[in-house]
């Protein structure tokens, strides 16, 4: 008897990828055999629904990135080439680059020419219809070439006009910094986006933001222009290799000087704030799990034991979304066997953190709730270190510092990446109420604001950093304590970390096209005129930090003659440089000096986010309109503010409207 095809494939079910387990030590493979149990999930799962917005953005195959460099590489040498040799462009443009005025000096990197390859090389790959992609590297070669027209053009009236002319280093530092915001900003309007939501934008002291930032940026550049100015031995040795680009010193001091003022202005605040441990209101714990049947216990029990060194009630809800392992019994199991807080289990069948979290936040009673994934584990002290702050009532939402046992390569890395981003770079952001993201890991809010601003939005990466944004809007303090600890589970396999850092990355622009009304003019907001647009720019700078070293690499090993050669010492200040020294400064200002030693691997690992971040920019989907396509995101349905108690204490009123 013979068996159709189709139901041997019903008789053995396609399988998913298995992945490493860290407290296991089960490395990640995939299974080439078939198992006789179609519904039990893999250990360990990590692809989602959350995983790629189906709408906004499309898969990356692996190929796509190294032919996005292998194009770069082999576009960069023959135009350079063709650059150097042909006479008519030799005699239009003698600084062998797309320079169209005459400019006193030199430069050390082609970096226009750098530009218009890499716009080339990344719209030929990117997310879209062929016709798209062309009108895509249409528009943004066109656009950076018209602003570099405009720019030297400039810097001829002020040579003729003023005798003020401006160094051909000075000049290309300034369009190349042009050639990334302009990636980004052409990014943002040509993909596909979130659709913005209404906020109201109401920040509580808005000139006091304001204020310190310039007052910050003045301070830094004074600092580094005095540096500059010094007749120091390291001055000169910079000033005479220049950094790839043309950043001189100053330009290379200036944001670790920064934000070392912004961090210890931040800390200063701290000192005004009630940090007395008599705070014993109740809260709840939402914990979204999907497929957590190998963690979700470990996890339950680090809030047990937190429970127990806080003095007020704790309720915790695991919202079991659309598992197909054995999370709910385990979950109940370990509810049993509490000593210290209560809990139960809410089933939602809808797949999506965002509807795990706005049916878990639907039974919120308490004033406060805590969101924790279900992979983290908190420390002891965390509750009532985090909880006391609340006694302030301008304070919304707050979280803290992720923390690894450093037991892997990755595990190394992230150490030191949360040190600096999360203990220091965060911390310092809100001395001038600048944070935008809280990290869904570990974040507390008053409950009625979330409901306020409607839930969790689904369908776009980023729905933690959306509420805490939107939360900072309205004219709330977003803050973070450094000694509130908990540990993270780290991707231990690369498949993990790259879904992991792609679904990270998109987010920015996710994020600035929800929250487009914090960017517009008539509102105050140093989030959305500052932070965002900073934030776009990053990630661009990221985008193509490896074509940039390829780039520099080329002109350093041949002989193109495009004037001075980059020398070693500048490429590899693009790897090192001014992150190095932050990252020194962070792991020490966090006392936990043995992180200096996973700075090497940091390094190595910055090289990755950056690969990450080129092929999470190729995912976004080109929409061939240069406007936000609208998107469904659904919004808490089940809690139309349902506690008007809390509304009646004035809990979702902004801090100004007292």
């Amino acid at each position: 008897m013979r068996v159709k095809f189709n139901r041997l494939h019903n008789f053995f079910p396609k399988t998913r990828p298995v992945r490493y387990n860290n407290r296991a030590g089960i490395f990640s493979f995939n299974q080439r055999f078939r198992v006789s149990q179609p519904q039990k999930a893999s250990q360990n799962e990590y692809w989602s629904v959350d995983s790629q917005p189906a709408k906004l953005s499309g898969p990356v195959a692996l190929w796509k990135a190294p032919a996005v460099l292998a194009t770069f590489a082999i576009l960069s040498m023959l135009t350079l080439i063709v650059l150097q040799n042909d006479t008519l462009l030799g005699a239009f443009f003698p600084a062998n680059d797309w320079i169209f005025a005459p400019v006193p000096g030199q430069h050390f990197i082609a970096i226009r020419h750098f530009l218009l390859v890499f716009f080339v090389s990344f719209g030929l790959f990117s997310n879209g219809p062929f016709l798209t992609r062309l009108k895509f590297i249409a528009d943004l070669c066109l656009s950076f070439l018209v602003i570099c027209l405009a720019i030297d053009l400039f810097s001829v009236f002020l040579s003729h006009s003023f005798d003020a002319p401006i160094s051909l280093r000075n000049l290309q530092i300034a369009t190349g910094l042009v050639g990334f915001a302009l990636f980004s900003a052409r990014l943002y309007s040509w993909g596909e986006m979130p659709s913005p939501v209404h906020m109201k934008v109401t920040p509580t002291h808005p000139g006091r933001s304001f204020g310190r930032f310039w007052i910050l940026v003045a301070a830094a550049g004074v600092f580094s222009w005095w540096v500059n100015q010094l007749d120091l031995e390291t001055v000169t040795w910079l000033r005479g290799r220049a950094l790839l680009g043309g950043l001189g010193p100053g330009v290379f001091l200036f944001l670790p000087s920064f934000f070392l003022l912004m961090y210890f202005l931040a800390m200063w605040d701290r000192r005004k704030e009630d940090q007395t441990d008599d705070f014993d209101q109740d809260v709840t714990i939402v914990i979204p799990a999907h497929n957590e049947e190998y963690i979700i216990a470990d996890t339950l029990k680090a809030v047990d034991r937190a429970a127990g060194h806080y003095k007020g009630r704790v309720i915790v809800y695991v919202v079991n979304n659309n598992s197909v392992d054995a999370t709910f019994d385990v979950a109940q199991a370990t509810f049993a066997s509490f000593e210290n807080a209560e809990g139960r289990v809410i089933n939602e069948p809808r797949a999506g953190k965002a509807h795990a979290l706005n049916k878990g936040f639907a039974a919120v009673q308490t004033e406060l709730v805590i969101r924790i994934d279900a992979d983290t584990q908190i420390d002891k002290d965390s509750l009532h270190l985090a909880l006391r702050h609340f006694k302030d009532p301008q304070l919304g939402c707050l979280g803290g510092v992720p923390n690894t046992q450093g037991r892997s390569f990755f595990e190394r890395a992230r150490l030191a990446e949360v040190l600096i981003n999360h203990g220091y770079y965060a911390i310092a952001n809100t001395a001038i109420d600048g944070q935008v993201a809280i990290p869904g890991m570990f974040a507390v809010y008053r409950s009625a604001l979330v409901r306020h601003l409607g839930g969790f939005a689904f369908g776009l990466n980023g729905e933690d950093s959306d509420m805490s944004m939107r939360i900072g809007e309205l004219g709330y303090r977003i803050q973070v304590d450094p000694y509130v600890r908990y540990e993270s589970e780290v991707p231990a396999t690369y498949a993990h970390m790259r879904e992991q850092r792609m679904r990270w990355f998109r987010s920015a622009f996710h994020i600035t096209a929800r929250c487009r009304q914090a960017t517009e003019i008539g509102n105050p907001s140093l989030r959305g005129w500052v932070i965002l647009p900073i934030m776009l720019l990053n990630t661009s700078v990221r985008t193509m930090g490896l074509p940039l070293v390829i780039f520099g690499l080329i002109e350093f090993l041949e002989p193109f003659g495009t004037g001075p050669r980059p020398l070693w010492t500048a490429i590899a200040a693009v790897i090192l440089g001014a992150p190095t020294l932050v990252g020194v400064a962070a792991v020490l200002i966090n006392r936990t000096p043995r992180a200096v030693l996973c700075l090497p691997e940091y390094t190595v690992f910055r090289l990755m986010r950056a690969y990450f971040t080129l092929e999470s920019m190729l995912s976004v989907k080109l929409s061939g309109k240069k406007k936000t396509t609208a998107i469904h995101l659904e919004a808490l349905e089940q809690i139309t503010l349902p506690h008007e108690s809390l509304l009646e204490n004035g809990a979702v009123r902004t801090p100004g409207d007292a």
